[in-house]
């Protein structure tokens, strides 16, 4: 790879970007709908991105998977730390409940997990030749992989009405420290495996939150069914 490769950076940036906003915010869809239409545009662009670039997961998703795991839950533990501080909302049961930890929380946190640190890690680690074994080339890659990390946080939260304020600074401090796993074990399970676990604790936590779990319809507008079981 060369370092046009990292051009893919910004492109991912704005199709979560496009996604957030044209059906999160701008249409006012049911959240469970909006959160369809996400996960097929998200994955459906990772694939594009790793069938047009010959990205072979497998060497990426099993190196030094104990680690990733290991740090991954760590990593979650801080998260999870988080969204505990923050106070609690109405609780989900029963079936509600079930629903909600397998779609908005396993399944949401996975997809968010895979667009906002497992892929522009991968983009700058492979454009910056990070596989050659050289410790500054390693490096390198992981500070640009940590801006792009960054960067595409912003701009998807932008996408979302009640971040395009001085809230934004708040999905950037969870990404700083979700982006660590990763960082360290060279492995973009790691990073996704924390967010899920904040995902899951969001929902049992806080389901109605006013920070995780976007899009939130609390002023905006939302269908009155989507704020009961909300996020």
């Amino acid at each position: 790879m060369t370092l046009g490769h990292l051009a893919w950076i910004p492109v991912g940036a704005l199709v979560g970007w496009l996604a957030a906003f044209v059906f999160g915010d701008v249409l006012t869809l049911p959240v469970d709908l909006y959160y369809l239409i996400y996960f097929t545009i998200v994955v459906g662009f990772l694939g594009y991105y790793a069938k047009r670039t010959g990205l072979e997961l497998g060497s990426f998703t099993t190196r030094r998977l104990g680690w990733a795991v290991g740090l991954g839950v760590l990593g979650g533990l801080a998260l999870m730390r988080a969204v505990l501080s923050r106070p609690e909302t109405e609780h989900l049961s029963g079936g509600m409940l079930a629903w909600a930890i397998a779609y908005r929380g396993v399944i949401y946190g996975s997809v968010d997990g895979l667009l906002l640190f497992a892929f522009p890690w991968t983009v700058a680690w492979r454009a910056l030749g990070a596989e050659s074994g050289w410790r500054g080339a390693r490096i390198r890659a992981s500070g640009v992989a940590f801006a792009a990390i960054l960067l595409i946080t912003t701009t998807y939260h932008l996408g979302y009405r009640d971040f395009r304020n001085s809230r934004i600074v708040l999905p950037n401090i969870g990404s700083t420290i979700g982006a660590v796993p990763t960082l360290l074990s060279g492995n973009p399970v790691a990073s996704t495996i924390s967010h899920v676990l904040m995902h899951v604790t969001s929902v049992l936590h806080s389901p109605e939150s006013d920070l995780f779990l976007p899009p939130h319809r609390g002023e905006t507008g939302g269908a009155e069914g989507d704020r009961s079981p909300e996020e």
